[in-house]
């Protein structure tokens, strides 16, 4: 059996062709898909070329395909989710039932294989989602950067430039985020970035791309971008705590409940635990941390297996990671 699985979010979008064992057939990285933040003909322009790809790859593979199951960002509300549903059924053959889910879902599933458990993405955007014992879906943050997006690569970018600029303006504490900036825009002084900024086709990308900035000063002992990532790591910690805690029942919370951790973020999880653990403590909170051996895309596989009823285990993992995505 072939699923096809789709991992889409705020900077890019990978698919696979995968065996219910975990082998991959064929995969595709194409742009971003969140439609929140991408223009309606670019997104089907994006998800067709994935498409394309993975057919190329494996035409036989394809043929056979038994379910698409696509985790995405910016498809939580009923109307959003179901205009991608039908823009993915447009692209493929009819043969081929499609699901859509936030990709938080699919996220967790490649660290806990579909058992209960939170989630908590830091990439471009940040959200905290859970899956309780009784199949509950629950979830904290994540409604856009707009409205605020603690913990995520666009929190801590847009955090940066905002003290970046206070610096510059004498307002706040000199930081070397001010170079870090200018270099970055190869400018030689921060108020000529305004234009790029402004104008820029996808801001949010480009903003939560500043936040390698961040850790880099960060690293040298900057005590501005150092704050910077710990205020995040304490909004994690809150979130996670805040959604375990109104989630999962007295008995579930006595044992570990798994917290599944992804997104660029946490490569720097040497800066986020610190924090994360204090708040964990402060609510008592039970956690086993996971950093998923498989990437999001991996989990969209699993629950499209789970969707045919067909149960995943452990040897899923190591086959998946096997393979370089």
């Amino acid at each position: 059996m072939y699923i096809l699985g789709i991992d889409g979010g705020g900077t890019k979008t990978k698919g696979v062709i995968a065996t219910e064992a975990g082998t991959i057939i064929a995969e595709a990285t194409v742009g971003a898909s969140n439609p929140n933040n991408v223009k309606k003909e670019d997104l089907k322009k994006e998800l067709g070329k994935l498409i394309d790809i993975l057919k190329t790859e494996s035409r036989d593979a394809f043929k056979e395909v038994k379910r698409a199951y696509a985790g995405m960002s910016g498809v939580d509300h009923p109307s959003a989710r179901k205009e991608m549903k039908l823009l993915l059924e447009s692209l493929l053959p009819e043969s081929i039932p499609v699901t859509v889910n936030n990709d938080a879902i699919t996220a967790l599933y490649s660290g806990t294989l579909g058992k209960p458990g939170v989630v908590q993405i830091a990439g471009t955007g940040s959200i905290t989602f859970g899956l309780n014992s009784e199949g509950i879906l629950d979830r904290v943050g994540g409604w856009g950067y707009l409205l605020g997006e603690g913990g995520s690569g666009f929190a801590v970018g847009s955090e940066g430039l905002q003290e970046a600029f206070r610096a510059h303006d004498g307002l706040g504490s000199r930081t070397e985020l001010t170079s870090l900036i200018c270099g970055h825009f190869q400018v030689k002084t921060l108020p000529e970035i305004i234009h790029s900024i402004y104008n820029a086709v996808n801001p949010k990308e480009l903003i939560a791309s500043l936040s390698r900035h961040v850790f880099t000063a960060a690293d040298h002992g900057d005590k501005v971008a150092q704050a910077i990532i710990q205020k995040n790591a304490i909004h994690i910690g809150e979130a996670v705590s805040c959604l375990i805690n109104k989630q999962f029942n007295e008995n579930e919370r006595a044992h570990e409940i798994p917290v599944v951790l992804a997104g660029g973020l946490f490569n720097r999880l040497d800066l986020f635990k610190g924090p994360m653990e204090e708040i964990f403590e402060k609510y008592s909170i039970n956690t086993k941390l996971i950093r998923p051996e498989i990437e999001p895309v991996g989990g969209a596989v699993i629950a499209g297996l789970l969707e045919e009823n067909i149960k995943v285990d452990a040897g899923f993992i190591e086959g998946f990671s096997k393979e370089k995505l």
